[in-house]
């Protein structure tokens, strides 16, 4: 920055010097007691101004220092506060809905790694932070519903899961407000339930609940298997439901409870340990 200096031209010197040679003069005659409170009163008005700037700039100075360490110290805070959330967000990812208190199994959270789509299949790789007993069949759920079941195994720590919107799917369910039994089965792009009488009371916006009823299941090659989901888990919500004259059962549509197309965390309920106290 520039500063430009003052030039005083020789009459402003001259005059300069004149006035404060007449200054000196009138305090010098002037009696000692009203010399004092003269020049009291002109270093009041010569230096108070001076004096006043100076203060005003220094505390310019140091209310912009604290303006610097404030706003650095609330940034600070942000981020940790944004930490935090971070955090909380994540430990809330990872706990998952209370299981029944007659279960003994636990949920083991997994991350979805992959997703895969096909004709004949729907289903997503699963991921746990450490190894796991994984069994063909195991349901798994997410934080807001059930998704699906354990498919195949492909280590400790990995696993594919089919969703319940594979073609082949079927799942019990129960209307929770009644405990109506039925099957809930995919039909493209939305969920039905089967196997419910036209005569029964369903209402639009009943919720689905897994009933909790064993299944048994043959796939060729395959040991014949008992798929067990423990009852209370959320499926959806019943959208509509419709008798025709000419069926025997319910037509009923259903929105799932559980989103198949994002999660980033997901829960495998284990079966009980068979070592354990009974």
């Amino acid at each position: 920055m520039m500063v430009r200096s003052l030039n005083f031209s020789f009459r402003n010197e001259i005059l300069t010097l004149v006035v404060c040679v007449g200054l000196s003069l009138t305090l010098l005659f002037l009696p000692s007691g009203q010399r004092l409170y003269v020049a009291d009163r002109l270093g009041l008005v010569l230096t108070e101004p001076y004096w006043n700037v100076r203060n005003y700039a220094e505390d310019v100075f140091r209310i912009r220092d604290e303006n610097s360490l404030l706003k650095e110290r609330i940034a600070e805070l942000e981020l940790l506060a944004d930490a935090g959330d971070r955090m909380q967000r994540d430990a809330e990812l990872m706990v998952g809905p209370a299981l029944d208190p007659g279960f003994d199994g636990e949920l083991v959270p997994c991350r979805v790694v992959m997703r895969q789509r096909s004709r004949f299949a729907t289903m997503i790789k699963v991921r746990s932070l450490g190894p796991v007993q994984w069994e063909p069949w195991m349901p798994v759920i997410s934080r807001t519903g059930y998704l699906g079941r354990l498919r195949s195994v492909i280590n400790s720590q990995e696993a594919w899961v089919e969703l319940v919107s594979a073609p082949d799917f079927a799942l019990g369910v129960e209307i929770e407000r009644t405990g109506l039994l039925g099957v809930l089965r995919p039909r493209g792009n939305r969920f039905i339930v089967e196997l419910i009488g036209r005569d029964e009371d369903v209402v639009e916006g009943d919720v689905l609940i897994t009933s909790g009823i064993a299944e048994i299941r043959e796939i060729p090659g395959e040991e014949r298997s008992e798929i067990l989901t423990p009852r209370g888990f959320p499926v959806g919500t019943i959208t509509s439901a419709t008798s025709p004259s000419d069926q025997l059962f319910k037509a009923i549509t259903v929105a799932p409870a559980a989103s198949l197309d994002r999660n980033e965390t997901v829960f495998v309920v284990t079966a009980p340990d068979p070592g354990g106290d009974r």
